[in-house]
């Protein structure tokens, strides 16, 4: 399981040293780089196609107990797109999972596979779930249709407690559930049951995508992945207001406030981590879903002091469909004050630069970021999409298409260590 270490000129390492920095403030040092890549034997070979087993990097969390342990999350499991808007599930028993990893001598090591199941433990899967469906037609590989389930889950967002116990966040309530140290679900939030309604007008399969707790353990706080299609509101993919919801786990009171995207016309990003650097103020990772180079990746921290609890407001109609500019102007006029928020680093810029070809942690889907001792070092997951992009046909039998990165390689999973230098913008 070898990594990279990216310092100076060395002839076999890269650097970020001599190039400009990848922030919107100039500073006189560079960050330090280095990357893990887990091994992690293959789930199925298919066709001669491998479905990847290092799919952890839905979600990419430190733990509270040792700045040495991770833990990434799947997603509901591998699937590609078929035809006429069905998704096709090859493994259609995958049960999504927690990995626990650590990151030490030069080596990410999976040291535990902790499977989500319900309070019974039977086992989560990633079929469409009938308590808040997203209307898909998912069949397996020989075109048989999967049939809806109650334990259909689709993990996005993780948060370990000091207990041991997890949250975690799916797209398809979406839904926060509570799972013991064994991975069986403890309680479930939902829209209407414990996390606001509206959240039910999520678009389909962009749910709550980040999740997050203060470092206090008192509050969950998540982020959707892109607008509500909210009654008489544009459509959530032309949406620049992205809705962020806070869950007192005392009182279990919520809370809502708006994040804007960052865009000069009309939204082409999304949202896919938010990690918490102190009470107050998180990391939001806005990408789009291009590879390197020259790709939109960026964290921008936020700051939740100051912003308007939007609880009761249709802030998607206010909005409206418009850039970053004209929906704060919006929002403003209506007496909304999103949160504030700052380029912290150009995650994309940074890795083109280190590598202009795009060989370097050249990864589409950046979506799971570790903050380590309050911003000084982060660890970034991609979702590798186990590995798979497509099908070959048009009608069922299917066969697999892999998921060729940049540089030729299919795609297996990296984690990026980023090393901040002291005084760098942002950080305290």
């Amino acid at each position: 399981m070898p990594s990279r270490v990216l310092l100076g000129l060395s002839a076999c390492v890269l650097t970020a040293a001599t190039a400009a920095p990848a922030v919107a403030h100039d500073h006189p040092r560079e960050p330090r780089v280095h990357v893990y890549t887990p091994h992690v034997a293959p789930l199925a070979t298919v066709a001669g196609v491998k479905i990847t087993g290092e799919a952890y990097g839905s979600s990419f969390v430190v733990s509270p107990w040792s700045d040495h342990v991770f833990y990434g999350l799947t997603d509901r499991g591998p699937n590609v797109d078929g035809p006429d808007g069905t998704k096709i599930e090859p493994l259609p028993d995958f049960q999504p999972a927690i990995g626990e990893f650590v990151l030490a001598h030069g080596k990410a090591v999976l040291v535990r596979r902790i499977g989500l199941a319900a309070k019974d433990g039977t086992p989560y899967n990633g079929q469409v779930n009938p308590d808040n469906s997203t209307n898909e037609t998912i069949t397996d590989l020989q075109g048989n249709v999967l049939p809806a389930s109650e334990n259909g889950y689709d993990p996005e967002g993780l948060v370990v407690m000091r207990d041991g116990t997890f949250w975690v966040s799916d797209e398809y309530g979406p839904f926060i559930t509570h799972f013991d140290r064994r991975g069986r679900a403890i309680e479930r939030l939902s829209p209407g049951q414990g996390l606001p309604a509206e959240l039910a007008w999520r678009e389909p399969n962009k749910g709550m995508e980040g999740l997050s707790v203060t470092p206090d353990g008192r509050t969950l706080v998540g982020i959707m992945q892109a607008g509500l299609n909210a009654p008489g509101g544009p459509k959530s993919k032309n949406l620049s207001a992205v809705r962020i919801v806070t869950v007192d786990l005392r009182s279990r009171a919520t809370h809502q406030y708006v994040y804007v995207l960052h865009n000069t016309d009309g939204a082409d990003t999304g949202v896919s981590e938010i990690s918490a650097l102190d009470d107050h103020r998180f990391l939001v990772d806005e990408r789009d879903g291009d590879f390197e180079p020259g790709a939109n990746k960026k964290l921008f921290a936020i700051d939740l002091r100051g912003a308007t609890d939007v609880t009761g407001k249709q802030v998607e109609v206010i909005a409206g469909k418009n850039d970053t500019a004209t929906t704060i102007s919006n929002l403003r006029a209506a007496g909304i004050t999103p949160v504030s928020s700052s380029l912290y680093l150009d995650v994309a810029g940074l890795v083109t630069r280190i590598d202009p070809t795009g060989d370097f942690f050249g990864h589409d889907k950046i979506e799971g970021v570790a903050v380590v001792d309050h911003g000084r070092r982060l660890v970034i997951s991609n979702d590798s999409d186990f590995g798979i992009s497509g099908v070959n046909e048009t009608t069922a039998p299917f066969t697999l298409q892999a998921k060729i990165l940049p540089n030729g390689q299919q795609d297996d999973g990296e984690l990026l260590q980023i090393d901040l230098p002291a005084g760098w913008p942002g950080r305290r």
